[in-house]
């Protein structure tokens, strides 16, 4: 019999990080869980899990921060892959449905991977229509060759690269970092006029599990910060991941991205990982140019999604 209950971060998370494991390229982390479900200011979730006795199955999630556009809420649910077409996706959905319109909802945001058609049919028949398609890439560290890329240096040596770590983990560098992260974030062609304020960005980034000074790359010019590209390293797993990689307006078209990448990809190296993921929206040109020369290659992405509520 398959019974219902509120999920809790304190007994919950490595179940749940094995269930939501099912639905990434990496595995999930406990830590991870803790990173997501951990509440942000004026944060509003609920988050219902679907056992078997004592077996997680499944769970429904829908939740809203502050930042988000007005009536938007965020919906997942997950099935774990030998409970599926059995009905209990459908019971979760509805309920989920029910708490987010209860809650004045106008529109439900979510996503699903391009590699899960049923995942896909699933929300569609739901009202889902495909809103944004992100694009996965990976790079393989073992057969990588810098030597290639030394021009890029000749074109960006009058900037200066640097460590967070290294510029010093001050409230003052933080909110800089964050500024450059949201100015750059919200000029790039994919973005839907939204970023997380300062609280739920150091949520995100400064408080995260994986976050790590010394893997946050900037660029300046002068004194001011122009760029920057960010990854975490995962040694249990052998991997890094690109999280974000942005400059700023007026600085672009100097190779300052490039260079920025090429900087995390030799920190990845001494690390010993064997490959870098990230993604890029489809509309970034731009950055997918760039991981293209520096010879990312193409894995199944993510499809953003949008519901409309009647």
């Amino acid at each position: 019999m398959i019974t219902f209950r509120p999920f809790n971060l304190d007994t919950d998370a490595a179940d749940l990080a094995r269930l939501y494991s099912f639905t990434s390229p990496e595995p999930v982390t406990p830590e991870t869980i803790r990173d997501w479900w951990t509440p942000r200011k004026d944060e509003i979730r609920f988050t219902t899990l679907a056992l078997d006795g004592d077996q997680l199955i499944g769970y429904w999630d829908v939740d809203r921060e502050d930042w988000m556009k007005p009536g938007h809420w965020y919906v997942k649910v997950i099935v774990a892959p030998g409970h599926r077409q059995k009905g209990f996706g459908s019971q979760m959905y509805a309920a989920a449905l029910a708490v987010s319109r209860q809650h004045g909802a106008s529109h439900l945001e979510s996503q699903v991977r391009e590699d899960c058609p049923e995942a896909l049919r699933f929300a569609q028949k739901r009202g889902f229509q495909i809103e944004k398609h992100s694009f996965e890439s990976t790079l393989d560290l073992s057969s990588f060759d810098e030597t290639r890329f030394t021009s890029i240096q000749e074109r960006v040596r009058d900037f200066r690269f640097f460590s967070l770590a290294e510029a010093g983990l001050t409230d003052e560098n933080k909110r800089k970092l964050y500024s450059v992260n949201r100015l750059s974030g919200l000029d790039n062609p994919s973005n839907d006029e939204t970023f997380p304020d300062f609280d739920s960005f150091s949520m995100n980034v400064f408080n995260a599990s994986w976050f790590r000074a010394d893997t946050q790359i900037l660029a300046a010019d002068g004194d001011r910060w122009v760029g920057l590209s960010a990854i975490s390293i995962d040694a249990e797993h052998g991997y890094s991941y690109n999280a974000f990689t942005g400059v700023l307006r007026e600085y672009r078209g100097r190779g300052l991205a490039q260079a920025l990448k090429l900087q995390t990809i030799q920190l990845a190296k001494r690390a010993g990982m064997r490959y870098i993921r990230t993604n890029n929206d489809s509309q970034n040109a731009p950055m997918l140019a760039v991981n293209r020369k520096l010879g990312y290659q193409p894995e199944p992405g993510v499809y953003r999604l949008l519901c409309v509520l009647g």
